[in-house]
Formats: C-alpha cells, sequence, structure tokens
C-alpha cells in the first residue's frame, strides 16, 4: 500500500464524509428552523428566522472553512502513526537507515 492511501475500507471513509456532510448542512438549516418555530410562538414576524439563518451561515461557514486544517491534521497524525516506533520504515522515506550500510564519519 502507498503512503497516500488511507489504510481504511471505503465503506468507512464514505460514512465519514457523509457525516462531515450531514453536520455541516444541518449546521446551516437548524437555526433558521428554530428561529422560524420561535418566530411563530413569539408573533415575532420574520426576525428571529433571518438572525438564524445568519447565525446558520456562519457556523456553517466557520466548519467548511476549517475543514481543510482538520484533513491536514488528520493526514499528520495517519503518517506519524506509520512511523511509530517498531514499525518498517517507508521505502521512499528519506530517513530510513539502512543497517547494511556503513556509517563514515
Amino acid at each position: 500500500m502507498t503512503s497516500d492511501q488511507d489504510s481504511r475500507s471505503s465503506v468507512s471513509v464514505g460514512m465519514d464524509w457523509g457525516a462531515r456532510a450531514t453536520s455541516i448542512g444541518l449546521e446551516f438549516c437548524v437555526p433558521a428552523v428554530l428561529g422560524h418555530f420561535a418566530d411563530r410562538w413569539l408573533n415575532t414576524g420574520p426576525w428571529l428566522t433571518v438572525v438564524g439563518a445568519v447565525l446558520g451561515m456562519a457556523i456553517g461557514m466557520l466548519h467548511v472553512l476549517r475543514l481543510p486544517g482538520e484533513l491536514a491534521r488528520a493526514e499528520e497524525r495517519r503518517k506519524a502513526a506509520e512511523r511509530r516506533p517498531g514499525a518498517p520504515p517507508a521505502r521512499n522515506d528519506p530517513d530510513r537507515t539502512d543497517a547494511t550500510r556503513k556509517e563514515t564519519g
């Protein structure tokens, strides 16, 4: 297996992405829906719905903008786990030490 591939099954990766997409979608719409029901309960017109929609957009976009950083950190953790002590080094790892090579100094 190459170091660029995820070691998880395709079902696991798909479930992870499905959960991320669902979470982001709910972050966008739930505040607006709650604002709508609060408007109906308090007879305040569309104002709480608008506030909920703006809040939902802010929360959702914040999550979308943080997603690349989360993915990069997960990739770093996966690569660090591959290089844990006792694990054989990757073939194309430049830090690899070869036991048959003599050290000259």
